[in-house]
């Protein structure tokens, strides 16, 4: 009945009276055959030529009745109507209308939908969910009776109803959830809203996820801190040797002041390592891959160390060099630079110093241009600053301006037990220098620990060299030893060494020394609390420790 695959116009011609005298031959014959009456022929009446009726049949269709009247043919002709393209159009409506239904309902986004005037029309489920809204709070009523009613705080339609332009707010429905809201105006053919679409975005998982990965951050942040410590720990192990507590806080402040820029002052008696300290902060610090210059200031003339360290202009003196020459604080330029010894530097330079530490800007002699260089100044010292200032031997302005942070390294006879490590330490260091494999013996480790060490770190580094030279045989012995350094600590109880013909462990040799350690506090200083505080050890330790080898403590100092 329908339109045939090739498109073929289906029709029949009758007379006037509607007997069918040609049918298409695609039509039914038993129902169109020639001769037969139309079926359902309506009642033309006064119909005028050129008009059309409809006849409707369930089995056949729908056709138009034509009437002409013309000199080719005088009667009606019936053409079938090509429903299946209306129905085919109906049918991909109806298609569209499910497939836009679906995805209405499947997204995981609120959606709400107004007209012109803020009536809402339509709601997914998701909207429900996320708001906590019931539907029918919502269809049939406006934006502005909802916010009236107060089902919710504030309205994204509204806003567009009045600006005609997108609006977004974020807001935290009954259901407790956290949402951006985002209204947009759809204008018809005349430029005027007819739909209002709300989105309704649950942030609350995103926000969580957030607030997840905040945490994470500081985590992160936290083990970054913990893994830098560890770096620094092992970098301090390669370069610094010692156990005892001064040490460990003095290399605790180096680790710290590494962090920022401001000038550093180490002080310290000759040999200590104040060097070795400044090593530590240049390499724990943001300039460790730019240069570190050092200089002595008692090791160079006094008309020499200002061009050493400022530079001159080409003929600045006799026997300047014609372009002249950089110096320390320009060649360092983005780095560091370690003044050793500025307690030597001579005061009509001390002015020139600070200037260039408070401004870090100076002239080169000779010259009239101004440089500015950005360096990190660590100065270092064995004589007592504060002490010069007050004699009038050093600025006091630029004592100051150096002495923002110090340091202050402790001489090797206040820790004692760093000896061994420091003197184990160089014995590797010149076994495998000279290629010999040396050991020391007990009665030089007694020694050893017992000697004052008036030069420090470097005069324990440079007998430990000494020995491992001069001695003949793999152990060193005492009598190895200079002899004014044996007389001084002549009678000092005996350090046992695991490995001697006692065959002690190592647990065994250590609570052993551990024991005389705390023997001799304790009758040096007789009290608790003087032997705490000169061991730099808690109180309730030495009371553990007496009472564990059955050593007696006064109560009143002796």
């Amino acid at each position: 009945m329908n339109i045939s695959q090739d498109n073929t116009v289906k029709f029949f011609l009758s007379t006037e009276d509607g007997t069918i005298i040609y049918a298409h031959p695609m039509l039914p014959q038993e129902d169109f055959s020639v001769g037969s009456p139309i079926f359902a022929m309506p009642d033309q009446g006064e119909q005028e030529l050129d008009t059309t009726l409809v006849i409707k049949d369930e089995q056949h269709g729908v056709f138009d009745l034509y009437r002409l009247d013309n000199r080719y043919f005088k009667g009606i002709i019936g053409i079938l109507r090509k429903d299946r393209v209306r129905e085919n159009a109906i049918g991909q409506l109806e298609e569209e209308h499910r497939d836009l239904k679906a995805i209405f309902e499947s997204s995981h986004d609120g959606i709400v939908v107004a007209d012109g005037t803020g009536l809402f029309v339509r709601i997914n489920n998701s909207y429900q969910q996320i708001t906590g809204i019931a539907k029918e709070n919502i269809i049939g009523s406006t934006a502005a009776e909802i916010v009236k009613k107060g089902i919710v705080s504030d309205s994204g339609t509204l806003e567009v109803l009045k600006t005609g332009q997108p609006y977004t707010i974020h807001q935290t429905f009954r259901s407790g959830r956290q949402s951006v809201v985002t209204s947009t105006p759809i204008f018809d053919e005349n430029n005027n809203i007819f739909r209002v679409v709300t989105n309704v975005r649950d942030m609350t998982e995103i926000n969580r996820l957030r607030e997840e990965l905040a945490q994470s951050k500081e985590k992160l942040d936290e083990y970054t801190k913990i893994l830098e410590t560890l770096t620094a720990e092992q970098k301090l192990a390669h370069s610094l040797v010692f156990r005892s507590r001064k040490m460990s806080i003095v290399t605790d402040a180096a680790l710290k002041f590494a962090k920022v820029d401001a000038p550093l002052l180490i002080g310290g008696e000759s040999g200590v390592g104040k060097e070795v300290i400044a090593d530590l902060v240049y390499k724990n610090s943001s300039r460790s891959n730019a240069r570190f210059l050092k200089i002595n200031c008692g090791a160079i003339p006094e008309n020499l160390l200002e061009s050493e360290l400022f530079g001159y202009v080409g003929g600045a003196f006799t026997g300047a060099k014609r372009d002249g020459v950089a110096g320390l604080f320009e060649t360092a330029h983005g780095g560091t630079v370690l003044l050793d010894e500025i307690g030597e530097l001579p005061l009509a330079l001390q002015v020139k110093l600070l200037r260039f530490v408070q401004q870090r800007e100076f002239y080169r002699v000779g010259g009239k241009k101004l440089i500015q260089v950005d360096v990190r100044i660590i100065a270092a010292t064995n004589r007592d600053l504060q002490e010069m200032v007050s004699q009038k031997l050093f600025r006091s302005d630029l004592f100051y301006r150096l002495n923002v942070l110090k340091i202050t390294i402790p001489p090797l006879r206040e820790r004692a037990e760093d000896i061994i490590p420091l003197a184990n330490f160089f014995l590797e260091k010149y076994n495998k220098k000279y290629s010999l494999k040396k050991r020391i013996s007990g009665e030089v480790y007694r020694i050893l620990t017992n000697y004052t060490w008036v030069g420090n770190v470097r005069e324990l580094e440079n007998l430990v060299e000494r020995l491992v030279v001069i001695c003949e045989r793999d152990e060193i012995t005492g009598e190895y030893l200079p002899e004014e350094l044996r007389k001084t600590v002549a009678g000092a109880p005996p350090v046992i060494i695991p490995g001697e013909s006692s065959q002690k462990t190592y647990k065994e040799a250590k609570e052993e020394f551990e024991k005389e350690f705390f023997r001799q506090a304790i009758a040096k200083y007789k009290t608790s609390r003087r032997v705490a505080e000169q061991l730099a050890v808690d109180h309730s330790t030495v009371v553990k420790k007496a009472a564990k080898y059955e050593l007696s403590l006064s109560q009143k100092p002796g």
